[in-house]
């Protein structure tokens, strides 16, 4: 069972995404009865339970079932990581979820305590993500979707989050940084490489022997993500301070 359940929850996919957010909240305790990878980290005066789940809903729901069956509610759930534009947003540019919706028509409101845009770092946007179970990678149909669904980004495992959390009753809520601006569109190839939870050096190296041309675009991807993951981690810092009600230097370890 996971000790000291109170503790807020941070829920991401990647390692990558929660990578500086890890060197600001060292790893403290492993729970090694979770499915995926799971820690409590920080000081244990302000401690935070971090899991990694893994790419898509399957994943998610795997971790969440895993979480939610736990006897004690948390205070609250937060989901974080990558997703695309689907405005004219820069890359590193934090939304925080006002509502959650996916294609199928679910929609579910945030209950994440309204944040200050100008408390935060990074430019922070407030607005709907949309959740869809593909990689999106083309500009034209992102901005289509942006369009349709009046959406400021979009990424594949918040829906399932969103609803999992309102059906517990627990608190959700949920921040996104761009990682990809709108008018970009991704190689097919390359797009296939990154769907994984893990890039392995070997399939680099391959995919780079077939095609040449795509190192550019690798290299200006790893730039943009490095970044994403720094902003991230920043705006992550922001939320649990303003969330925790103390000064600016709360959470920091």
């Amino acid at each position: 069972m996971i000790q000291a359940m109170p503790d807020p929850c941070i829920l991401f996919a990647l390692r990558r995404e929660a990578g500086p957010f890890l060197r600001e909240f060292k790893p403290r305790q492993r729970i090694p009865t979770a499915p995926c990878w799971a820690w409590h980290c920080g000081p244990a005066a302000h401690s935070v339970l971090v899991l990694q789940a893994g790419v898509g809903a399957r994943r998610m729901e795997q971790a969440l079932t895993w979480f939610l069956d736990q006897p004690e509610k948390p205070t609250f759930l937060l989901s974080a990581g990558y997703s695309g534009a689907l405005k004219d947003h820069e890359v590193g540019t934090l939304v925080l979820a006002t509502e959650v919706v996916d294609e199928a028509g679910g929609m579910w409101q945030s209950d994440w305590p309204g944040a200050r845009a100008g408390d935060c770092p990074p430019p922070l946007q407030r607005g709907r993500i949309l959740c869809v179970s593909r990689l999106v990678t083309d500009a034209a149909e992102k901005r289509q979707l942006g369009q349709r669904y009046d959406a400021l980004a979009v990424d594949m495992e918040t829906a399932v989050i969103a609803r999992r959390c309102a059906e517990a009753g627990v608190p959700f809520g949920c921040l996104r940084i761009i990682s990809d601006p709108v008018e970009q569109t991704l190689a097919p190839d390359l797009a296939g490489l990154l769907s994984g939870p893990r890039v392995s050096l070997w399939a680099v190296v391959k995919l780079l022997l077939g095609s040449p041309r795509l190192a550019g675009e690798l290299v200006r991807l790893e730039r943009q993500t490095r970044l994403a993951s720094r902003r991230l981690s920043q705006g992550l810092v922001c939320l649990l301070t303003e969330a925790a009600g103390n000064g600016s230097e709360t959470f920091h370890t």
